[in-house]
């Protein structure tokens, strides 16, 4: 016997292999796709097992169809139907075949109508021959998760809400937003089926009066002019993300102040007065008390400079100022949205304005410059002057939202003053309903230009939308708190410029 006829090559082992690929690589799930198997086993089959190691085919999803986990092609038992279904071959068609091919083309692509989430699916392919010799090969199929994410372009920004569909979102997975850059997210809530809403969250606390306020969670809700990032989420990394931006929201006419015109007043023998207006030419949204007493007489200037006009060495802002009428009256400088009605010794601010509200503001913002000073006036029907005079006075600024259906009257003057209100003790006047303020007490005088913001606090966070109302939106601004009873300090003066939302 020579050397080369005792070297018998080994017996040759079972063989897996993929048509038309590697079957060691895995294979991406797509919808056609081919995956046909190849088993070659000289010795003839005796055993052949298939493990699936499947998120989506797990032993409760298979169970359904007459299935498991551990499937055995050679004694497949009341498997066979459904083996045969899927594309595998069993019973006589695998045992002792030294050959086969099957098909299991239709069955891979399901995972992918069953399963979203990105993940390996794996069949564990093993072969046994009749001398024992066996093969393991294991085919991994991978899914990448179709991930929909949409914004469904729906803000309502009075209610501060949005809404966005989130298909696929992964076992475990989150739908979050967040205003664009900034570093916390906060989760959507699952309205239906794919559709998460971004919604405010209210924190509830008590005002100065006693009153439920409500404010909106930082990070919570969706406002004007401003752009989102929403994502699909999964152990803090996005799988999927979108943004989208809102609409700009609202102007306050003239709220740069840069708008200054005449208004003709009538006193009560019908002669006429131009008045400074603090409105451009056309527009009617602000007002100032006092004016039509103090500043002209037909034409003519008077010793005295309206109490709110446009600062002559800063122009397009205004300057509010109080002073001494005739030497014993106070008039506190103001301005506001409404209107003013002057007649005999009184006057009436008429506060509220129509206002086409699209969205809801997070504050106001607006610049002042104060001198502030001690109280050295106190009215006469003021209940309470004794107790103010010496002291420290303070002007204010304040916004409210209200919903009225007609004008709420402030009158004072050298009578006794009546309609006094405050939106920070109260909900409602006769008028309607107060939705909601903001308020600024400046208590020391500010030489310098500040920025304030007034932030909103709400006493009806459901309510509609007042943009109908005939009467919507008060801003106030004084000199003097109590400017109302004729009390404060004489020589206090405000300059207010650029009144704009915060969103």
């Amino acid at each position: 016997m020579t050397e080369r006829t005792m070297r018998r090559p080994p017996p040759a082992v079972p063989t897996i292999a993929l048509d038309g690929g590697d079957i060691d690589q895995p294979q991406e799930i797509t919808n056609p796709m081919s995956v046909k198997i190849g088993v070659t086993a000289p010795g003839a089959i005796a055993g052949f097992t298939v493990t699936i190691d499947s998120p989506a085919l797990t032993a409760e999803m298979l169970a359904t169809v007459g299935l498991a986990t551990e499937l055995n092609l050679v004694n497949p038992g009341s498997m066979a139907e459904a083996l045969g279904a899927l594309g595998f071959p069993s019973g006589e068609a695998v045992s002792g075949k030294t050959a086969l091919t099957f098909d299991i083309s239709a069955l891979v692509p399901m995972i992918a109508q069953i399963y979203n989430e990105t993940s390996d699916h794996k069949f564990i392919l093993k072969v046994t021959d009749a001398k024992g010799k066996s093969t393991t090969k294991t085919l991994t199929c991978h899914l990448t998760g179709k991930v929909a994410l949409a914004y469904n372009n729906d803000a309502d920004l009075w209610a501060n809400t949005a809404t966005v569909t989130a298909a696929n979102v992964p076992d475990g997975g989150s739908v979050q937003y967040r205003v664009k850059g900034a570093a916390d997210w906060t989760d959507a809530v699952l309205v239906e089926g794919s559709e998460y809403r971004l919604a405010p969250v209210y924190e509830t606390s008590k005002n100065a009066a006693g009153l439920d306020v409500h404010t909106i969670k930082a990070g919570t809700g969706v406002f004007a002019a401003t752009t989102y990032e929403v994502r699909i989420a999964k152990d803090g990394q996005a799988v999927d993300s979108k943004e989208f931006a809102t609409a700009v929201g609202d102007k306050i006419p003239n709220g740069d102040m840069s708008g200054w015109s005449k208004r003709i007043w009538i006193d009560g023998s019908n002669n006429e007065f131009p008045i400074t207006y603090p409105n451009p030419e056309g527009m009617k949204v602000w007002d100032s008390g006092n004016n039509a007493f103090l500043e002209q007489n037909n034409g003519e200037e008077t010793l005295f400079t309206p109490l709110c006009r446009q600062d002559e060495t800063e122009p397009g802002t205004a300057r509010l100022q109080a002073r001494m009428v005739l030497g014993f009256v106070f008039a506190p400088g103001n301005m506001f949205t409404g209107d003013f009605d002057y007649s005999g010794f009184s006057g009436t601010v008429n506060f509220g304005k129509p206002y086409a509200w699209t969205a809801r503001p997070r504050a106001l913002k607006v610049r002042y410059k104060a001198q502030i000073g001690k109280i050295d006036k106190v009215g006469s029907y003021d209940p309470d002057g004794a107790s103010y005079q010496d002291k420290q006075d303070c002007a204010r600024i304040f916004v409210a939202v209200v919903n009225w259906k007609a004008q709420h009257g402030v009158t004072s003057g050298m009578t006794e003053p009546a309609g006094m209100w405050d939106p920070a003790v109260k909900t409602s006047l006769d008028e309607g309903a107060i939705l909601g303020y903001g308020d600024l007490v400046i208590t020391q005088t500010a030489t310098g230009w500040i920025e304030a913001t007034l932030p909103f606090n709400w006493y009806a966070k459901d309510a509609a939308n007042p943009a109908s109302a005939p009467f919507s939106l008060v801003i106030s601004c004084a000199t003097s708190v109590r400017g109302d009873y004729l009390t404060g300090c004489s020589t206090n003066t405000m300059q207010v410029d650029d009144f704009e939302w915060v969103y």
